[in-house]
Parts: structure tokens; sequence; C-alpha cells
């Protein structure tokens, strides 16, 4: 059988081995610790989807500056003789190896660890073993891909786990003993579960602490491991591909460099209309035709050739004066639709085939856009993960007219505010040559929701406006002529509190223990939630949030109103997510119900179809000429041409 050890518990992790493989205290210690192997890539895994929201508020770059500088490998015989050793450095500059550590008292690494804990607890009770059959279990429903960072960091964090379980110790105590959470500024413990109410009477003495080398090593080890899949053998392309899709929101695979790609994943055709010709950076969706697309089909909208009879192009008798137009959405993790599925958080409900799919969620930064209000083109394709029927701004689009298949382009980020989306913008790949487009600018909460629970990280309105007229500008050197921006106001959240504090989160269903009152509380005591201002008990912030929100739309309304720009007219609307809200309570609904239930805070899938059909009422309504006529040759072009290739 194949270990991992070290050469030299003195020389390699001074002191961290000591209760494991070094001195060979206990076998069953180590076979115990073996039954966690797996559980560290869970750990993982959640501080990436807790990270996903908001990593972007601290990092442009966080693969790269998170590259593992030690892989420490040792492979025994069976007399237990160390036979090979493999040390790969790479240089990290030490400020930036713990951006990872977002928040106070820990941060994700903290979180990940009361979270990891409380579950394995919660599996082995429901199914009456012990802690480590609970471990065992949540391990055994995960993928197995995972290194040997995650053997050292089990090795590592393995028996101070067992020593305080043993003891009594609640996920929270155990997290803060072992040293991943800390009292920074001597507040007291953030707790996500009750404390403990009793101890073993067994145990006379309480375990040992971890020393400052020990934390920090783990530390070093937890910053490391992001991304996991870097570290599966040979895909070290995947990792650039993480740092363009993650921190410059292109696609990870676009060889000609037209802002399009021929593959799904990591930011591609779930985000952007797939490239039909990814060797030629003059063909992609959204361009308008070259030379009627009599030989190609340049655009991607799976219309070319020659009709025979009249002999016009297709492409010109069948678009041409149609009005074609794409759809370009810059935004937050509203518009990408942020979720993550509420039964990887709820033991009772676990099985094997939840996490299928894991790896694709993570790589999409658990995103799922081509379900989403905004580019949705299809119905899920994990309805194990979520489920629903998908309505969209691009599907209504392309109904009305079929010659804008495909032309469509989500820039949506999760963390985004008005600040990053400068950076964010030029990801762009519309070109003033290309077809015009319908641009809703959409950053809906970021610049008002921070971790702080202060107005200090809060923008501006005279900031807000700078970066707006900014962006605006850009717009106008990227966008063809006749384009239409619609300025989307903040949302005002401030009915949160009151509609989730008393339900129970789904990490708190089984024992009845964690509500989402408690949740918040835990977030903003480690300033790691998504938004301090609205999850709050404190009614005066959460006025004085919604404040600055209504302060922002006015600076939107007022650019609306008075700015002019040569190749787009500008439009104001209000945040269509409240009035699907106010609709849904007035037909006897009830607000809980449209809202994520994981982080309370974004639109379930249910949700994201009614903001589709919000959005699209109002511009029929108020301004039917930004979206064009309808096409009368649409049964034609699905006559000839089918599915167009489809996405």
């Amino acid at each position: 059988m194949r270990r991992v050890y070290f050469k030299n518990c003195k020389t390699c992790l001074p002191a961290l081995l000591d209760k494991c493989v070094c001195n060979r205290q206990s076998e069953l210690q180590v076979l115990e610790m073996r039954k966690l192997r797996r559980t560290i890539f869970f750990l993982c895994v959640f501080s990436v989807l807790c990270a996903v929201e908001s990593r972007t508020k601290k990092s442009l770059s966080l693969v790269e500056k998170l590259r593992t500088n030690r892989v420490v490998e040792l492979v025994d015989n069976p007399g237990h003789k160390f036979t090979k050793f493999t040390e790969l450095k790479t240089e990290i500059k030490d400020q930036n190896q713990h951006n990872f550590k977002r928040g106070i008292n820990g941060g994700f690494p903290c979180a990940a660890c009361s979270v990891l804990l409380g579950m394995s607890e919660q599996l082995a009770d429901i199914n009456n073993g012990t802690l480590f059959s609970g471990l065992d279990l949540l391990c055994s429903y995960l993928p197995t891909e995972l290194g040997s960072q995650c053997s050292i960091l089990l090795h590592v964090f393995g028996p101070s786990v067992i020593d305080y379980f043993n003891y009594g110790s609640s996920p929270d105590e155990i997290c803060y003993a072992v040293g991943l959470c800390v009292d920074e500024h001597k507040t007291g413990m953030c707790h996500l579960f009750p404390p403990a109410t009793q101890r073993n009477k067994g145990l006379n003495v309480e375990p040992k602490k971890l020393s400052q080398e020990e934390v920090q090593n783990i530390s070093n080890l937890l910053a490391k491991m992001f991304p996991w899949i870097c570290w599966i053998p040979g895909v070290k392309q995947i990792c650039e591909a993480f740092d363009n899709a993650f921190h410059r929101v292109l696609p990870g695979l676009d060889v000609d460099g037209d802002g399009h790609s021929p593959i799904e994943g990591l930011r591609g055709s779930i985000w952007r209309g797939k490239d039909c010709h990814d060797g030629n950076p003059e063909i992609h969706p959204g361009r308008r035709p070259y030379e009627g697309d009599i030989l190609t089909d340049s655009n991607c909208n799976g219309i070319s050739g020659v009709n025979l009879t009249s002999g016009l192009a297709y492409e010109e008798e069948l678009c041409g004066g149609s009005g074609a137009k794409g759809i370009v959405y810059i935004g937050d993790s509203v518009g990408g639709h942020f979720h993550v599925p509420p039964q990887w958080f709820s033991p009772m409900e676990m099985d094997t085939e939840m996490f299928t799919n894991l790896t694709d969620v993570i790589s999409n930064e658990a995103d799922w856009p081509d379900i989403g209000f905004a580019t949705g083109f299809r119905n899920s394709t994990m309805p194990s993960l979520i489920s629903g029927v998908t309505d969209s701004i691009y599907l209504r689009l392309r109904e009305r007219n079929r010659c804008n298949h495909r032309d469509y382009h989500n820039l949506a980020r999760n963390g985004a505010n008005s600040n990053d989306t400068l950076f964010y913008m030029k990801a762009m790949g519309r070109k003033p040559r290309d077809l015009p487009a319908i641009m809703f600018y959409s950053l809906i909460g970021n610049d008002v929701c921070t971790g702080s629970q202060t107005l200090d990280d809060m923008t501006t309105p005279d900031v807000f406006y700078k970066n707006t007229m900014t962006a605006l500008n850009f717009f106008e050197s990227r966008l063809g002529p006749e384009s239409h921006v619609i300025l989307v106001g903040l949302i005002d959240a401030g009915f949160l509190w009151d509609s989730m504090a008393n339900r129970y989160h789904p990490l708190g269903k089984y024992k009845k223990n964690i509500k989402y009152k408690d949740m918040y509380n835990w977030f903003n005591c480690m300033e790691i939630g998504p938004c301090a201002g609205w999850m709050n008990s404190n009614a005066t912030l959460r006025a004085i949030t919604s404040k600055r929100a209504m302060q922002l739309n006015k600076v939107l309304r007022n650019i609306a109103e008075k700015e002019k720009f040569d190749k787009f007219d500008i439009h104001y609307l209000e945040n269509p997510f409240k009035q699907v809200l106010d609709e849904w309570v007035s037909g006897g609904g009830e607000i809980y119900e449209l809202i994520e239930p994981v982080d309370s805070l974004h639109p379930t899938q249910a949700a994201q179809a009614l903001i589709a059909k919000q959005f699209w009422r109002h511009l029929e309504e108020n301004i039917p000429h930004v979206l064009g006529p309808v096409n009368p040759k649409n049964h034609l072009i699905e006559k000839l041409f089918g599915h167009q290739g489809g996405h």
C-alpha cells in the first residue's frame, strides 16, 4: 500500500506529526486519520465556493499567487523505510500567500473548518455511527482527485481533531483550538454551532493546542491548495485557463483570441455565444455578416449560403433589415446566477449522486448562466442540483428574431462592483464593426454589500458616477452603432432580515440549531458574509445600506436623463427583482421561496425566470424600439436551418 510520509519530522514540518507517523504512536490513530483523507477535499471545495462570491474584492490573480511552493512525497517499503523524496518549489512572495483568507478571525479556512466538522458530526448522528464513520461517509460521496498536499494537511490536522472531538468540543471550538480560527480583536469566539454543554469526563486534561508554527503551516497548506485542479498531473494549462476565466473573465480556450470559445467550460459558450471557427478571429457570434455569408457563417448564427431560386444570400434574404442585435450583460453574481446546491449542506439529503458534477460546478465558480435570466439558453443539465424552467432575455430576443442566434455575451462576475468592473469589462469581445447590442449594466448590490458593518467600504455617489461614466465611455469605443445601454438600479434588500432571519438554514435543519440569523451573525463576526449591511440584526445599519443603494440609483437615473453618446442611447430600469417579489407575495407566495437557501441572498431558478419576464415586460411596454421588430422570416429560418447549429 502506498503511503505519504515525511522524511524527517524535525526538518520537514517540525513537531507537526508527533501523533501520527513519525513516532508510530498508535495504529488506530493512523487508521482514523486515513479515513479523514478525502474529507480534506471537501474542506477545499467549501472554501472555494465561499470564496467565489467575494474573492475578487481582494485579488485579481489568486491562481498565480497560490501556486504551491512545496510538495513533499515519500513512499515507504514494507519495512517502513523511506525510499523516495520529491520536493517541488516555486517562488511566492510572502505578502501574497494569504489572499485567500478574506475576513477576520481566520476567514474562509476557519469557516470551512466549522462547516466540515459540523456536517460530519450530523452525518454520524443520522447514521448512528461515530464521527469517523460520518467523515468516511461524507468522503465517500466526493471525487478522489487530490494529491500530496491533502495528505500532508491530513496528517497535520487529523490528530488534533480526533482529540478535541473526544474531549466534547463543538465544531467551532475545535477550529479555534487548532488555530484555524482566531479571536483577533479579543471580542470572543464566532459561533456557528451552539457551544458544547458538557465535556468528556474521562479526559482529565484538555487536548494539546497546536503551536503557532503548526498553525502557520496549516494555513500555508490551505492557501497553496487552490485551485485543487491545478495539481492533477499534466494540467498546468488548465491552471492558466483558470486564471483567464476567473480573473480576467476571458474564455479559458480561445485559440484565435476573438473572445469566444468552441467549448462550454471556463468562461466558454455557456457565457458567450459558441465560436463556430476558433481558428479565425474574423468569425464569431455578433459579427456583421461578411459578404452575405455566402461562403462561410461569419457570425455563427447558423445561416449561410445562397438561395438558388432568388440568387440572394440567405443571410441577406432572411436577416437583412431585420434589426438583428445581440445582448451584452455586465453585472455581478445575480446575472451569473450564483447557486450552491442546498443538498451539499444538508446531511439528511446527501448521497453519492449529488457530487457527480462537482468539478463542473467549481470550474464555473458556482454560476449557472446557461439557465439564468440574462443569457440562459437551455434547461438545467444537472437537474439533481438545480431544476426549473429557463427563461431569459436572450431566448426572448432570439425568439423575436432568429438571426440573433448565439449573439449573447455574459460578463457577470461574482463579487463585481463598479470599481473592479472597470477591469472586467475589458474582456468584452464586442467590436465597433459588429452588430448592435443591448448592453445591460447591472451591478445591483456589491457597491453597498461588503463584509464590513460600516459605511467605509461602500461606494460613494461621486465614485459611482465616475465609475459609471468611465464604463460608458468604454462602451462607446466598443459597441456598434445603434446599440442601447440599460442602466439597472441596485436592489433594496432590506426585506432579507425579516423574511429569512428566523428560518432554519440547510446546515441547521436536522438538529434545529442554526437559523439564518445565526449564520448572519457568524458571517459578520468573521467579516466573510456577502452583505453585512442587509444581513444584519442592526435595523439602523440595514436602513443606512438601503439609503446608500437608493443614492446610487439616483446617480444612474441622472446619467440616463442627461448624458448622450453617439453609439447608443441610455435608459434607466428599476431593479426588477423587487417587483418580482412584490407580485409573488401579492399572489400568496412567500419571499423565502424565491431566495437561494444556502446564501439567502440570490434569486432561485424560479425567480430567475420571473426576472426575465419582468425585464422583458418593461422593455416591450416602455422602450420597444430597443428590442427591434419581430422577424417575419423566422419560420423560414427554422425550416431551412433547423436548430441553427445549437448552442
